[in-house]
């Protein structure tokens, strides 16, 4: 019965190490995300008070649909993102938190800007995201926010 608890133990705390290896990959990941953000476009400083929130799929649609629906996050301000629980070592994955993050910063900035102008900065800059990190890592095939789509549409169905 003692090793049998042990084990248990054990397995716990590599489960522990593991998840907050993870956590600290995934503020690495953020932090690269708003350096990127601060040196590329009009936004500078950091976000005040920023959570992500990384849900399953379905409880992400839910959140912001009532059901299924196309869609990977949402920003709700002041300063929330949900997000699907995605692998975020993927550039594709990166420029989605990347996109509402600079929502988040229109909303901090104070940016009067109608809707339909913040999202359309947003994908440009989504855009530019992942054509200047595809040219950097010497990507066979230089990725954008069209090619990410098509391949994140997998996701959704």
């Amino acid at each position: 019965m003692k090793k049998s608890i042990k084990f248990i133990l054990k397995i716990f705390c590599i489960l522990y190490d593991l998840t907050n290896y993870l956590n600290m990959l995934d503020q690495e990941i953020v932090k690269f995300l708003i350096s990127w953000i601060n040196e590329n476009t009009v936004y500078e400083g950091l976000l005040s008070n920023l959570e992500i929130v990384d849900l399953n799929l379905e409880e992400l649609q839910y959140l912001a649909c009532r059901g299924k629906c196309p869609i990977l996050a949402f920003f709700s301000p002041p300063n929330i993102i949900y997000i699907a629980k995605l692998n975020f070592n993927d550039l594709c994955n990166q420029s989605i938190l990347l996109h509402e993050m600079i929502h988040v910063f229109q909303y901090q900035s104070g940016s009067e800007m109608q809707n339909v102008f913040r999202e359309n900065e947003a994908y440009q800059i989504q855009n530019k995201f992942l054509i200047d990190e595809s040219l950097k890592a010497d990507a066979i095939d230089q990725l954008n926010l069209k090619k990410c789509r098509s391949m994140q549409s997998n996701v959704l169905n």
